[in-house]
């Protein structure tokens, strides 16, 4: 799948778009197919190095929306919004093709847009 990596803190330049295996989601985690993911300051924070816990290398976006893609107590294709918990500080966020989160934090949702 395609990501933007951060490899570390510092300018745009530490963040590149890399190829990485999909995420296989741990018990209590879910995979999502992400349809789209907010751009906010929060992703500037953490590239300068000014975001508390960040580990590096790591998939920014603290939130994004798509589908499940994974077994948990939500139809597959339930459209879902995942959002904070952690994301794109201490486990990689929606800035990829695929996220893995905790099942916590996902907020199902029906919407008619695409």
């Amino acid at each position: 799948m395609r990501a933007v990596v951060l490899s570390g803190p510092g300018p745009v330049e530490n963040l590149v778009v890399a190829e990485l295996p999909v995420p296989e989601p741990p018990p209590g985690w879910v995979r999502v197919k992400v349809a789209a993911f907010g751009l906010n300051r929060s992703e500037l924070h953490t590239r300068l190095g000014l975001a508390e816990g960040v580990t590096f290398p790591r998939v920014p976006g603290i939130e994004a929306v798509g589908v499940v893609d994974s077994e948990c107590d939500l139809p597959i294709g339930q459209r879902v919004a995942a959002m904070m918990g952690g994301m794109g500080r201490v486990f990689d966020g929606g800035y990829a093709e695929y996220t893995v989160v905790p099942r916590e934090v996902l907020v199902p949702f029906e919407s008619g847009l695409p």
